[in-house]
């Protein structure tokens, strides 16, 4: 019984691994090769609609820009990503909230 229970623990510890997000330090050496300017990395979110990318928020020139990369950082997509079924720009809707934040 036990060793069932300590095998179960050892697969989930080990996917729970597997699925975890770029840290911020990995995302800023990803994004520094890129931008070369000064930039925060403000938040690194999985995005729920596509479990493969990350939501990444950094703040450039006091503005939010909002870019996506996978769980080892080592892409990076550009762009708006957009929810067909809710007819929703997500991308522009994550830097409305950041740009309110500012006020």
């Amino acid at each position: 019984m036990f060793r069932k229970l300590l095998t179960v623990v050892v697969v989930s510890l080990a996917l729970a691994a597997c699925s975890q997000a770029p840290t911020k330090e990995e995302v800023t050496g990803a994004v520094k090769k890129i931008i070369p300017m000064q930039f925060e990395v403000l938040q690194v979110t999985q995005l729920q609609e596509i479990p493969a990318l990350y939501q990444v928020v950094i703040r450039v020139n006091n503005q939010p820009v909002v870019l996506y990369v996978d769980k080892k950082a080592q892409y990076i997509v550009s762009g708006s990503v957009l929810a067909l079924d809710k007819k929703v720009n997500l991308t522009a809707e994550v830097q409305k909230q950041y740009l309110q934040q500012k006020k």
